[in-house]
This record gives structure tokens, sequence and C-alpha cells, in this order.
């Protein structure tokens, strides 16, 4: 029997500019040297909230991005709006419900255009839209497994058996819900 755990990296979309200065994924978030001024958060899953409420907290002005009406819908809806109002009593600018059409760098800042036309301009951006299966370099294929688009392999809800009976698949590489 095989079990496989091999975890999560960042999901970094190839049209977005990252540089591992101001434009990060949330795993090179934690490598920063200083604060920033200013953050965008783009995604509003647990991650970058996570990150926008920490940001906060540190005085930076962080704006969340993010396509969806709601955020952390696995959670009750009275605790969210509850936070929701934390957030915005700490300054968080929440843009729900606001696709993102492009991000570009300009003058060595960052820029989030919507597909409304708003530019949100700030000093760093964190790109927190999901995370990637760390499957890449297992040549799955060569014993029958597939995966999503976002490197995941699906299991029996019950014993995390794929399709290949003596194979297991664990944790964040999985999907929902993870660990």
């Amino acid at each position: 029997r095989i079990l496989l755990a091999v975890g999560t990296r960042a999901h970094r979309p190839a049209d977005i500019p990252f540089d591992g200065r101001t434009v990060l994924d949330s795993d090179e978030i934690v490598e920063i040297d200083h604060l920033p001024r200013s953050l965008t958060v783009i995604g509003a899953g647990v991650i970058g909230i996570e990150y926008a409420t920490i940001f906060s907290a540190l005085d930076v002005a962080v704006t969340v991005v993010d396509s969806h009406e709601t955020f952390l819908d696995f959670i009750d809806r009275e605790l969210i709006q509850d936070f929701t109002h934390q957030l915005r009593d700490r300054g968080v600018a929440l843009r729900l419900g606001s696709k993102v059409a492009a991000v570009a760098v300009e003058d060595g800042h960052p820029v989030t255009v919507l597909e409304s036309g708003r530019r949100i301009r700030s000093e760093m951006l964190l790109y927190a839209v999901g995370r990637m299966g760390a499957t890449d370099a297992l040549n799955l294929g060569c014993c029958g497994l597939e995966t999503d688009a976002r490197g995941r392999l699906a299991v029996d809800a019950h014993t995390f058996q794929t399709a290949v009976p003596h194979i297991y698949c664990a944790g964040d590489a999985i999907g929902f819900p993870s660990l």
C-alpha cells in the first residue's frame, strides 16, 4: 500500500507578475523583510483572510478583493457577519463580488485592475487564490492516476483510496477539507 501525503504549493497563474518583492504568493509572503504600508489581498479564502487580519493588526492598510459576494462560506453566517464588522472596524476594505481583470506593476507598485475599471494601488500584493497539489513531479500517470487541474487526487471520502486500489492520498492534495 502507498500513501501520498505531498501537500500543496501556491497557485501561480502565468498572468500574475510575481516578483518576490511586491507581488507575492502565500508561500513567499512569510519571507518579507519589511511591513508594507498597504497590501492588496486577492482571494478571500482561509489564507487570504488570515493574512488580511494579520497585516491589519500590524496597522497595514489592507484591501481584500474576491470575485465571490461572500467569503468563508463553510463558517456560520452570523459569525461571518460579526467578523466582517470587525474587519471593517480595523480598516480592512472588502471588495467582494469584484473580479480582477489584470494585475500590473506600475512605478514599482502593484496595481489591481477590476473588471469594473476600478484600480487598486498598493505597496504590496498577496495573490492567495488557492493552492495546487504538489503532485506534478510524481509521474502519477505511470501508475494509472490522474489529477484535476489543481493537481489534486480524487479519493473515496471514507477510506481515502484513489482510483488505484493500493494507493491512498490524504491531506491537502485531496482538496477540501484538506488537512
